[in-house]
């Protein structure tokens, strides 16, 4: 199921490579999340976590209305939270993205897209590619995913990063930049869609389970699980594009 730090991915990508069926392509998106959601739910019930059916019963308070003061509360503290993580994690980690791909530095590049690739992260980025490359996507596409890992929120600034290379450049502009086909797009959230929970969604499960072997596995099975649709989609997709 897709959470909402995943959604400004799906927005960038399907405003770039969608703009006339945008709402069909993001409602497609989610869509196919529900319905992988069904379907692994019905196959580990039926072959990884046996067992019979545990009745559960809560007791719901009475609904009512909502006050002005309660909206504006609630709506205050997580607008303040979003701020806060915005301004610390988000902003770090760009902060390390743009460290990583400007060294080590050297004079002797003449563009900042050489200087990229020659850079840590451009050696980080170039040694996963041929994994991802099956899907269509380039480096700063899978240095993108590796981001992801700890926050959603970080793909979209982690791309923001790497493929800008014009101070002036907008968001946009990013859109543009990113050389990959309108397919490949649709893979690339697809995988989104499916790959490796962040890091807060991996210690709840360990929280709520007891063990780290069901987190490891949840993320293991479920970016195996996205390399698998994106390259099936990709490759299908390829032969009538």
């Amino acid at each position: 199921m897709s959470c909402s730090a995943r959604l400004p991915i799906y927005l960038l990508l399907v405003g770039a490579f969608f703009p006339n069926n945008a709402s069909l392509v993001l409602l497609s998106i989610y869509a196919i999340g529900i319905l992988l959601a069904v379907l692994l739910a019905r196959l580990f019930s039926k072959f990884l976590v046996k067992g019979d059916d545990t009745p559960f019963v809560m007791e719901l308070p009475p609904y009512r209305m909502p006050t002005a003061k309660s909206i504006f509360r609630h709506t205050w503290e997580k607008g303040a939270q979003y701020l806060k993580k915005m301004g610390g994690i988000i902003m770090i980690a760009s902060i390390i993205i743009w460290f990583l791909g400007y060294y080590p530095n050297h004079d002797t590049y003449e563009t900042v897209a050489e200087q990229q690739e020659n850079s840590y992260i451009g050696q980080l980025g170039r040694a996963i590619e041929p994994v991802i490359a099956p899907m269509g996507f380039d480096w700063k596409l899978g240095i993108g995913l590796i981001s992801g890992v700890g926050a959603k929120e970080l793909v979209v600034s982690t791309l923001g990063v790497l493929y800008v290379d014009d101070p002036e450049a907008d968001e946009a502009s990013l859109a543009e930049r990113i050389p990959i086909t309108p397919l490949a797009a649709f893979c690339y959230m697809l995988f989104v869609l499916i790959y490796f929970p962040c890091i807060a969604a991996l210690a709840a499960i360990k929280q709520e389970s007891g063990s780290w072997k069901w987190a490891l596995f949840a993320a293991g099975y479920t970016t195996g699980l996205a390399w698998l649709v994106s390259f099936a989609v990709y490759q299908i997709g390829g032969l009538f594009v």
